[in-house]
């Protein structure tokens, strides 16, 4: 069985939460190209490479099983450069070019006659129309994984005619769709092409989307992130030659979670378990219940008044966000009062935050610096049926009254979010 992948090979430069920078050799193709060969598929990455990866570095990914035949080599080429922030687990996770600056090179490839199907990514943002059609023309499944960019989008909306598999995160299926809802977006995505629509959605699972059938959703797999940059597109490649081997989607995707589990369990990009190893992971590695199609809206109640608690407030913020979550958070949203803030203002953030707790399905409490305006807001979402968690770390005895005002409080963010979820199936 042979696979081949159109794709980036990039220098990603990653900023750790405390500041710390270093970098690796990665890209959607590479990634998803050594997933492939690690769990023993022939891996054809189809690409372009300049100076900068040089032939150690090709021995090593190609004595993992990554074929490089067709891949082109210009030593005018830049290769792309990312700076990525949030690449640690429960983060928000943003990657940026480091460079406006497109490369010129055009690089339009054939399809390898013995490649059973492609796994498309951006190069330059594009994606060639012309392997899609060859690919359709000689009975080769196509899956097409684009980007977040105006110019990826629009390659992807072109091209959807010629997928079989697209594979997509929430944001990119709204703007492939020109939807506002992920369901609405899967129903009329099938009508242009694709029969099998996948929705990556972090520690939330995978929505299986089969054109003519329910939803099926596959929750993830528990993992020690160390750094999940990459994640998804080594999902990507497990899940292409999985099932162009078996022919299951739902038990590929399952299989290319626990692949992407495992990945980023790991900073080194060859760190990747074989076939026998995921297949006993499957076994043995706990999911997440993280797995609802319901979007909840969280209110964060909590202090934001120095830089400490600002903080303890955008981290959790940011945790929950990065799990799907929709978060409310009055000092983003209404502002923070100061020693300058007229009456006037004040009574009505007041009021703005009050409509905020209104607006939403949960009230996440931070509990650790004895704030009175938290206590007050548990009193109101309490008062109005809302359910509350709490969070704190430290060990002092809470009052009774905030005790009893939430339903539950939790001890680690991991406790909190898993806490979270339990209401979306309510």
């Amino acid at each position: 069985m042979s696979l081949s992948i159109y794709g980036e090979v990039a220098i990603d430069w990653l900023v750790s939460q405390n500041g710390s920078i270093t970098y690796r050799i990665g890209g959607a193709g590479l990634y998803a190209a050594l997933s492939v060969a690690s769990i023993g598929k022939k891996s054809e990455l189809l690409t372009v490479l300049g100076p900068d990866i040089n032939e150690y570095f090709i021995s090593v990914w190609s004595d993992i099983g990554v074929s490089f035949q067709y891949t082109k080599k210009d030593d005018n080429y830049n290769i792309p450069r990312y700076l990525v922030t949030g690449f640690e687990n429960y983060c928000k996770k943003l990657s940026r070019p480091m460079a406006n600056i497109k490369n010129n090179n055009s690089y339009s490839p054939k399809l390898p006659q013995e490649s059973e199907g492609i796994l498309l990514f951006p190069i330059n943002h594009s994606i060639p129309k012309d392997i899609c059609i060859e690919a359709k023309r000689n009975n080769k499944l196509v899956f097409l994984d684009p980007k977040p960019n105006q110019e990826s989008i629009e390659d992807a909306i072109r091209l959807l005619e010629y997928v079989d598999v697209l594979l997509v995160n929430e944001e990119e299926i709204l703007l492939v769709s020109s939807k506002k809802d992920v369901v609405e977006a899967i129903q009329a995505l099938h009508e242009l092409g694709p029969k099998h629509i996948i929705v990556k959605r972090g520690v939330r699972g995978s929505i299986i989307a089969e054109r003519g059938k329910e939803l099926i959703i596959v929750p993830s797999y528990k993992s020690n992130a160390i750094c999940t940059l990459g994640s998804g597109d080594v999902f990507g490649g497990a899940l292409a030659a999985t099932f162009i081997e078996t022919g299951d989607m739902e038990y590929s995707v399952k299989f290319a979670s626990c692949m992407a589990a495992c990945f980023i369990e790991n900073f080194e990009i060859e760190s990747m378990p074989s076939k026998k190893a995921v297949e006993y992971y499957l076994k043995n590695k706990e999911t997440h219940d993280y797995s609802s199609l319901k979007n909840l809206v969280v209110y964060l109640a909590a202090p934001f008044f120095c830089q400490q608690e600002l903080s303890w407030v955008s981290y959790i913020h940011q945790s929950l966000e990065s799990c799907g979550l929709i978060i409310l958070s009055p000092s983003k949203e209404n502002g923070i009062i100061n020693a300058d803030t007229t009456i006037v203002d004040r009574k009505s953030i007041f009021n703005l935050d009050l409509e905020l707790i209104d607006r939403a399905d949960i009230v996440v409490a931070l509990l650790d610096h004895n704030d009175t305006g938290t206590s007050f807001e548990i009193g109101y979402a309490f008062s109005k049926g809302k359910p509350v968690i709490g969070l704190k770390t430290f060990e002092v005895e809470l009052n009774n009254m905030l005790e009893y005002g939430c339903n539950s409080i939790c001890f680690s963010v991991d406790k909190l979010i898993s806490e979270v979820f339990t209401y979306a199936k309510k």
